[in-house]
């Protein structure tokens, strides 16, 4: 009988369960920490663009009615919503606060990003609330105060 060289079939199906095993596990750490990382950057974005309204303030005396009266831009800026890829940012000048959420294929938010401006020496909130219970994590990832659904951010 000849000798062959080569893998057997069962040596062959044990190396695809790995894989299989392995890739199971590793694609949902992948997707969730993709969305810590777009959580992430949208927070930056919105701090930078929150710290633009408090320089309009501090010039014009009055708080923007529109995204596109700030100094900083994002790639897409219309009047009071700015949607850029797969964010909304929106400004209520009334109540002095920035929201950011990131919304799905059909115009929903999966969580949003608040920032309210406090008058006098108390520091601006942040919070987080996901309106879709999966999309938890991304609230958590980044504060670790859960209060009334809504999760402080550190404002620093």
């Amino acid at each position: 009988m000849k000798f062959r060289k080569g893998f057997t079939l069962i040596e062959l199906l044990t190396v695809v369960l790995i894989l299989s095993v392995l890739t199971a596990i590793a694609v949902p750490q992948y997707h969730k920490a993709v969305k810590r990382a777009q959580a992430a950057n949208m927070l930056i974005n919105l701090r930078a663009l929150f710290d633009s309204t408090k320089r309009y303030y501090a010039e014009a005396g009055v708080w923007p009615t529109a995204l596109n009266n700030l100094d900083v831009k994002l790639l897409v800026n219309s009047n009071s919503t700015n949607q850029s890829g797969e964010f909304l940012y929106t400004f209520d000048g009334t109540n002095r606060s920035l929201n950011a959420c990131q919304v799905d294929g059909t115009g929903n938010c999966l969580y949003t990003l608040k920032v309210y401006y406090r008058l006098g020496t108390e520091r601006d909130v942040y919070t987080c609330q996901a309106n879709v219970a999966k999309y938890q994590f991304v609230c958590e990832s980044l504060g670790n105060t859960t209060i009334n659904g809504e999760t402080k951010i550190s404002a620093d």
